[in-house]
C-alpha cells in the first residue's frame, strides 16, 4: 500500500513516462520505418495527439473518481455488470499480453548474439524452438519470483526504471551527433515510399499506439500524489509530450544513420543493435545490449505482478470466495498469477513475431480505452455538481472524438486482430453467462451485443479494404462512423442517471476508505 501524500508528481510523471519504455523503444524505430519510411515521423506525432484527445477524458474521470483498477472499472458505474465484466475481463487480457511480449523481446535481443533462438519465418523473425522454450522458462520464472517475493518488485522497478529513461536519451544523442548525416534522411526518404495510410497503419503495428499505453500508469496513482491538482493532469499530459519526444527522436536517429543501402533484413533481429553494429561502437552495443535484455525483465517483472492482481480483483468483484481470491502465506494471489502466466504463454503461440503480438496487444488495449469517454460524458451528466480538480471544455465533443480515436486505432491493428478481439467478446459474453450467477447466455448477449457487432462491422470494413472493394479514406470514414454510432448506442443503453450516480457514490466511499 501507499501511503497518501507520499508521491512527488515528477515521481508520477517518472512512473507513466517509464511504463512507455520496455519492448516498444527496441523494436518500433524498424518496424515503423519498414510500414511508413520518413513519413513514422508524422506517425508519432498523429499518435500522439490521438492519445492525447482520449487522455482528456481518463484526467476529468479521475479527478472526479480516482480509482485503482484502471479506466474499465468504470464500465461497472455507468453500464450492466456484464459489460463491466467484458471490459475488466479484456483489460486483465491486455496486461496478460505483457508478460509473453516482453518475454519475446528480451529473447530475440538474444537471438543477436545466439542465433539459434530465432528464425526467418513467413511472416519475419520468429522465435525458434528453442527461443519459444526459453521465453516460456522466463515467464514462469517471474511468476514463480512474484509468488514469494512481492515486497521487491517495486525495488527492482524503481532501480531499473531510471535507466529506461535515462539509456535511450543517451543512445539517441550519441549516435545523432556521431553518425547522424542530413544525406542519409535524404535517401532514405527515396527509398521506402510515403502515403498517408501508410502513415496511419504504422501508429499500431510498428508498436506506437502499444508505447503510449504507458501514460495511465501514473495517472492511477495521482490519488496519492501530494499535489493533486497538479498531478492529475501533469500525470498524462508530461508522459505523452516527453515519452513521444523520445520516441520521436529515436525514430528520427534510425533514419538518419542508416544508409540507405544498407539491407534492412540485417537488423531485424535486433534492429537498434544492428545499427549500432555498423559503426563498431562497442562501449554502446554493451550498454544497449544489456538494456535490450534488462529493461524488457523489469517492465515484465512489474506486469506479472499486476496482471495476477487485475485477475484477483475480478475475482473479487464476480467471483467472491473462488480459487481467483486465495492468498498464499506471503500475501501474492498465487492462483491467479499461474493462470495469468499460463494464459500468456498461449499467447507465444499463435503471434511468433513481435510484431504480431504487439498488434494485438493495442486492439485489446485500446479497446478497454473505450470506457473512458463513455464515463467522461455520463459523469458529467449524473454528477454535474461533483468538484472536478480538471474539468474538459466540451465534454461531449472531446468523449465523441475520443470514442472515434480509439476506434480507428482498433482498426489500424489490422482484420484478424479485429477478429480475435470479436472472438474474445463473445467469448467472454457467453462466459459471463455461463458463470455469473442470475445471468444466461442468452441474457448476456443481449445486454451486450452491440460490442459484438461494433467489432464484426469493423472487421467488414477490414475485409472490404483488404480486397480493395472500398479505398482509403472511405474506409477511415465508415470507422469514425461505426465509433460514433456505437457511442450513442452506449450512451442509449447506460444505466439511470440516478443509478450512475449511486454507484459512483459507493466507488468514491471505497477511494475514500482506500486512502484512510
Amino acid at each position: 500500500m501507499i501511503s497518501k501524500n507520499k508521491l512527488t508528481t515528477w515521481q508520477l510523471v517518472l512512473i507513466s513516462t517509464g511504463g512507455m519504455f520496455g519492448a516498444g523503444w527496441l523494436f518500433s524505430p524498424y518496424y515503423g520505418y519498414q510500414m511508413a519510411g520518413v513519413g513514422v515521423l508524422l506517425s508519432w506525432l498523429i499518435s500522439g495527439a490521438l492519445t492525447l484527445i482520449i487522455g482528456l477524458s481518463f484526467i476529468e474521470i479521475y479527478s472526479l473518481l480516482p480509482i485503482v483498477g484502471g479506466v474499465p472499472r468504470f464500465a461497472g458505474v455507468t453500464h450492466n455488470r456484464n459489460l463491466a465484466f467484458i471490459f475488466m475481463s479484456l483489460s486483465w487480457l491486455s496486461y496478460v499480453v505483457f508478460l509473453p511480449l516482453e518475454a519475446q523481446s528480451a529473447i530475440q535481443y538474444l537471438g543477436y548474439w545466439w542465433s539459434a533462438l530465432v528464425h526467418q519465418g513467413s511472416r519475419g523473425v520468429e522465435l525458434s524452438g528453442l527461443g519459444l522454450g526459453l521465453a516460456v522458462i522466463m515467464i514462469i520464472s517471474l511468476t514463480w519470483f512474484n509468488t514469494f517475493f512481492v515486497g521487491n518488485v517495486a525495488k527492482l522497478n524503481s532501480i531499473v526504471s531510471i535507466g529506461k529513461l535515462a539509456i535511450p536519451i543517451f543512445i539517441v544523442i550519441v549516435l545523432m551527433v556521431s553518425f547522424g548525416k542530413w544525406e542519409n534522411v535524404v535517401n532514405n526518404f527515396h527509398a521506402i515510399p510515403i502515403s498517408v495510410e501508410s502513415i496511419l497503419l504504422a501508429i499500431t503495428t510498428s508498436g506506437m499506439a502499444f508505447a503510449f499505453t504507458g501514460f495511465q500508469n501514473g495517472l492511477v496513482l495521482a490519488n496519492y500524489a501530494k499535489n493533486y491538482k497538479q498531478a492529475v493532469p501533469y500525470s498524462v499530459f508530461a508522459p505523452i509530450v516527453f515519452g513521444g519526444a523520445i520516441y520521436f527522436g529515436l525514430s528520427l536517429t534510425f533514419i538518419a544513420c542508416l544508409p540507405a543501402d544498407k539491407h534492412l533484413t540485417s537488423t531485424a533481429v535486433a534492429p537498434m543493435l544492428g545499427l549500432v553494429a555498423m559503426f563498431n561502437a562497442h562501449i554502446l552495443f554493451t550498454v544497449l545490449f544489456i538494456d535490450a535484455i534488462s529493461a524488457p525483465l523489469g517492465t515484465a517483472n512489474v506486469f506479472t505482478a499486476v496482471t495476477g492482481r487485475v485477475l484477483y480483483g475480478l475475482g473479487r468483484d464476480f467471483f467472491p470466495n473462488s480459487f481467483l481470491t486465495i492468498l498464499n502465506k506471503y500475501g501474492a494471489p498465487q492462483i491467479a498469477l499461474w493462470i495469468s502466466a499460463i494464459i500468456g504463454i498461449g499467447f507465444l503461440l499463435p503471434f511468433p513475431t513481435w510484431k504480431e503480438l504487439v498488434d494485438f496487444l493495442s486492439s485489446i488495449m485500446v479497446f478497454s480505452y473505450l470506457a473512458g469517454p463513455i464515463a467522461l460524458i455520463l459523469l458529467r451528466k449524473a454528477l454535474p455538481r461533483e468538484n472536478r480538480v480538471f474539468k474538459v471544455c466540451f465534454h461531449e465533443l472531446i468523449g465523441y472524438a475520443g470514442f472515434a480515436c480509439c476506434s480507428l486505432l482498433i482498426y489500424w491493428s489490422g482484420m484478424n486482430n479485429l477478429l480475435y478481439l470479436a472472438f474474445a467478446i463473445a467469448l467472454i459474453t457467453i462466459g459471463y453467462g455461463l458463470l455469473v450467477r442470475d445471468s444466461s447466455i442468452v441474457k448476456a448477449l443481449a445486454q451486450s451485443w452491440y460490442l459484438v457487432a461494433y467489432m464484426l462491422l469493423m472487421t467488414l470494413v477490414s475485409y472490404l479494404r483488404g480486397t480493395k472493394q472500398i479505398g482509403f479514406p472511405l474506409d477511415n470514414i465508415f470507422i469514425i462512423i461505426i465509433g460514433l454510432f456505437t457511442c450513442k448506442i452506449m450512451l442509449f443503453n447506460s444505466l439511470s442517471t440516478q443509478q450512475i450516480a449511486y454507484n459512483a457514490n459507493n466507488l468514491k466511499q471505497e477511494v475514500d476508505n482506500l486512502l484512510k
